[in-house]
């Protein structure tokens, strides 16, 4: 094969997979849907301990903190921010709520 043609192919090629890694930047990546919990407000439970955890606040799409009792947890109850964020595709930012301590 000759150098000319060596060197077309390879342009062709390389053009190839060029194209086939280029992202088209008017689509989104797709998002898991949200899980059924995530609107449910935070739920201390009837014991008396005072861990702090985080909740997704569904009105204000942020992942807050809230006084949680040490039992009888419900899913919308995150031991840190980022397990928060991720699961219920809340903002990376976090407000402190300590409305919900202990009753």
């Amino acid at each position: 094969m000759s150098r000319l043609c060596l060197s077309a192919s390879l342009l062709v090629l390389l053009g190839t997979l060029a194209a086939g890694t280029q992202r088209d930047e008017t689509s989104t990546p797709a998002q898991a849907p949200q899980p059924t919990f995530c609107p449910e407000p935070p739920y201390m439970g009837p014991c008396k301990a005072l861990l702090f955890r985080y909740f997704y606040n569904a009105s204000s799409r942020l992942c807050k903190t809230f006084a949680y009792g040490r039992c009888r947890r419900k899913q919308n109850n995150f031991l840190d921010k980022e397990d928060c964020i991720s699961t219920c595709n809340g903002c990376n930012r976090l407000q402190e709520s300590w409305a919900t301590v202990l009753p």
